[in-house]
């Protein structure tokens, strides 16, 4: 299971934004600004101006809510273009009102898709996805002296302090171990890490194997008062693979790769060598949780597509919501009575009572399944057939 992290800037955000405005006309834009793929200004200037062409084309009747949308555009475009640094940020979210004059922009580190959409409020679905897709995961760099421990969430590396770090004899790196003139016991375990041909210094390799022991013990106490979704050890050869044997049951099944990143590295080094290999770690998530819905399926405790969920929801059944991340945002209707979800239409399919539209109904699901369980974004391609949703119920 995920660990929910509380708190973050980004749940503040959507927090914040979902509860700021309700007026008639208030639109939210995505834009991707990281400077790998787009490496001048006038490469995301562009990319907006796309964007903003796309809205001014838009067929909206109302008179009054396209002289409201045109202003909001014009709002975006010069905060965008007078105000915006963007430093380290790799994706931004805009959102404004030009009738209550009111704009938020909210700079994050990782990609965003570019997207603009209008409404009667912001749009969060894709905040929510982010949120639910990034992981905590707990970096261990450990070699034959020192074990440093990091934490990597949404696309910020921050490092706790040094666990363990002492001295150790010095030790011949080309051949793993200390030459001796003590040959090694053909029984002795610690000795398979030496190279063939070579004496071992059983007494250096029992100050490691205490050395790791401890490292193992302190890693595991500190994800147990700061919890991770994932590990990922690094550091010299085979101090690594020797430190996850040593580590308790619960979180060897965690560690989901190694880096081959010197202990002493710099902070930036290491946060490229975690951010590579964080797509992999995505897939596997995404594997397991198509696993998990396969399983459920098979016991007859999955339904899949919009109507059959939303039916779900409305109740109670649903335990894990699961949507892609490329569903595309719909309009829907919110039952004034029994708060039940729908596409557009005027009574609810529960009670027959009145409803209240919603703009993005997809988002509206998001939040009712936090209450009453979990919800799982997966690559847009896994969902496809099933309108981008699908749930895994109770009973």
């Amino acid at each position: 299971m995920a660990t929910r992290i509380a708190g973050t800037a980004i749940e503040c955000e959507i927090g914040h934004l979902r509860h700021a405005h309700s007026t008639p006309i208030v639109t939210t834009c995505y834009l991707n600004v990281d400077g790998a793929q787009r490496p001048r200004r006038e490469d995301y200037l562009a990319a907006f101006a796309v964007l903003a062409q796309q809205a001014r084309n838009a067929e909206i009747e109302d008179p009054e809510l396209r002289t409201a949308l045109d202003a909001n555009m014009t709002l975006l475009a010069r905060w965008l273009e007078e105000r915006f640094e963007r430093s380290r940020t790799r994706g931004l979210v805009m959102v404004c009102c030009s009738l209550d004059s009111w704009f938020h922009a909210m700079p994050v580190t990782i990609a965003v898709e570019d997207q603009l959409t209008w409404g009667r409020s912001p749009h969060l679905l894709q905040l929510e996805a982010i949120l639910a897709r990034a992981k905590r995961l707990g970096v261990a760099l450990v070699d034959h002296e020192k074990m440093r421990f990091f934490e990597y969430h949404l696309g910020e590396l921050s490092e706790s302090s040094a666990l363990f770090e002492g001295a150790l004899p010095h030790r011949d790196r080309q051949h793993g171990w200390n030459v001796s003139s003590s040959p090694s016991g053909s029984g002795d375990a610690a000795a398979q890490w030496a190279s063939a041909g070579t004496h071992v210094d059983r007494r250096e390799l029992a100050t490691e194997e205490r050395h790791l022991t401890r490292c193992a013990a302190a890693l595991a106490n500190h994800v147990d008062e700061h919890p991770v979704d994932h590990l990922i050890l690094g550091g010299p050869t085979p101090e690594p693979e020797r430190l996850e044997r040593l580590l308790p049951t619960r979180y060897r099944s965690r560690v989901v790769g190694f880096l081959p990143v010197r202990v002493t590295a710099p902070l930036e080094d290491i946060q490229a060598a975690v951010s590579a290999i964080e797509p992999d770690v995505e897939r596997r998530d995404d594997e397991a949780t198509l696993s998990v819905l396969a399983t459920a399926s098979g016991s007859g405790l999955a339904i899949r597509g919009l109507k059959p969920v939303f039916a779900a929801l409305s109740e109670g059944r649903v335990e894990q919501l699961i949507i892609s991340t490329q569903v595309e945002s719909r309009p829907g209707a919110l039952c004034t009575s029994c708060q039940a979800l729908s596409l557009p239409r005027l009574n609810c399919p529960v009670c027959g009572a009145d409803t209240t539209p919603v703009d993005d109904v997809v988002e509206e699901a998001v939040e009712q399944a936090a209450h009453g369980g979990e919800c799982r974004f997966v690559r847009g391609e896994l969902l496809d057939a099933d309108d981008g949703v699908a749930a895994i119920v109770r009973y």
